[in-house]
């Protein structure tokens, strides 16, 4: 029978400290609610895996390692079976970039013993249970945020009804991601007793100066509400780069905790419709795959050709951080031409799931799914690894915010591309 444990630990960070993921330091003043890392284990008798949900802006590749180090120490399962992934909240502790080490951000130490203590306590929970896999349905809670104009180059949130540039919109840029991928785990013919959810917005709902998980957090609550206040639940990030909880084409705010509720609260009954429709296994076997790939840093830019006219990206206030990241590229790039990003895939019985550390497109993602040899698919965005925005080889061209060279995009046009073939082969070779 297979096996399955569940664990969490607590990794808010001391009220103070920065909240990142703006283009200004964001003091934090509160918390809203707890930040977490939640794992879930399981065991087929020959291989076991961890999946691991943590609430931070991103995870660099030196935390994950860290945390793998520490989960090899304590526990059995191999430090290349564990998938680390961050939830992309804007409303989280600060977290370790490119540009930093983690001698500079000690916070990410108490991320990376939070991993490991959250993987511990679920390898130790270990038991007989059943599972469920399947997949629901939502496109009502994310719109993709970049939109053809009607001068043929694209713009990210170019701005709602009655905003200067909204009448200059075509049509958006891209698709959303709707599949809500669902695991549910119970003891023999009992009660859900742990979820593994997979879903594609940007989690920058809440906003404001308090810590905050932001709508995954939502999700958990309402969640538990109905399976009971132990329920964990891992939130794993699919690929949206360029998809938000923003409509550009209707008035009215979408940002804000009453919103980021709503978006839990639909997110949980579409959880929860797929788990009553779910047939339940006892046995599920488990392969885990990983290689590293090598993509290249881009060239210098045309600056005036990437500056976006409106939108996110634009406005003088952020010229100077735009700048920086440019001088930062130019220095890494002299260091050398390239880096190294891991791709990992796993199996669960018949769900197939690869990752990769970019803020990935659901363009992307799709054609992933649409072409994995496993049903179904589901993309990890942000996992293991964070090497910024991966825009489409067009999109790249065609303009907008995420493509913007800086410290958050970074990488040649080609980069999508080799993700995703990279990712297929990988999938592949768990069908092998």
């Amino acid at each position: 029978m297979l096996q399955v444990g569940f664990g969490s630990a607590d990794i808010t960070p001391p009220v103070g400290a920065d909240i990142p993921g703006g283009f200004f330091p964001n003091p934090s003043q509160g918390v809203r609610d707890k930040l977490l890392a939640t794992a879930c284990v399981m065991h087929d008798g020959k291989t076991s895996l961890a999946l691991v949900g943590v609430d931070t802006l991103l995870v660099s590749a030196p935390v994950v390692a860290r945390a793998r180090e520490l989960i090899a120490q304590s526990t059995q399962i191999p430090a290349a079976h564990v998938l680390v992934n961050a939830s992309h909240t804007h409303s989280g502790g600060p977290v370790l970039w490119r540009t930093e080490t983690m001698a500079d951000v000690p916070y990410v130490f108490d991320v990376a013993k939070g991993i490991a203590s959250a993987v511990t306590d679920a390898w130790n929970s270990l038991h007989g249970v059943e599972i469920g896999i399947g997949t629901g349905h939502e496109p009502n809670i994310a719109f993709n945020r970049r939109f053809r104009m009607k001068d043929g180059r694209e713009i990210t949130h170019p701005g709602k009804p009655g905003t200067p540039h909204h009448h200059e919109i075509v049509a958006p840029a891209g698709p959303i991601d709707p599949a809500v991928g669902v695991i549910a785990v119970r003891p023999p013919d009992g009660e859900v007793c742990g979820i593994v959810v997979n879903f594609a917005c940007h989690s920058t709902v809440v906003g404001g100066n308090q810590f905050s998980p932001d709508y995954p957090g939502y999700l958990r609550k309402h969640l538990k509400a109905i399976y009971g206040s132990d329920l964990p639940v891992v939130f794993l990030l699919g690929a949206c780069g360029d998809v938000t909880q923003v409509n550009n084409l209707t008035p009215g705010s979408d940002f804000g905790p009453q919103h980021a509720d709503m978006m839990g609260c639909k997110l949980a009954g579409e959880v929860v419709r797929t788990i009553r429709r779910m047939t339940w296994l006892n046995t599920a076997a488990l392969a885990v795959t990983s290689a590293t790939i090598t993509l290249a840093y881009r060239p210098d830019p045309d600056v005036e050709r990437e500056r976006p006219p409106f939108g996110l990206g634009s406005g003088e206030r952020v010229e100077e951080v735009f700048a920086k990241g440019r001088q930062w590229l130019s220095e890494e790039r002299k260091k050398s031409p390239t880096l190294t990003t891991e791709i990992q895939a796993l199996r669960i019985g018949p769900l197939g799931i690869v990752t990769n550390g970019a803020e990935f497109f659901a363009a992307e993602g799709l054609r992933i799914k649409e072409a994995s040899p496993l049903s179904p698919t589901w993309v990890v965005s942000l996992a293991n690894d964070w090497i910024g925005y991966v825009p489409t080889a067009h999109a790249f061209y065609a303009g907008g915010y995420e493509p913007r060279t800086g410290h958050a995009s970074f990488l040649a046009a080609d980069a999508s591309q080799r993700l995703v073939e990279a990712s297929l082969r990988a999938l592949a070779r768990l069908t092998a």
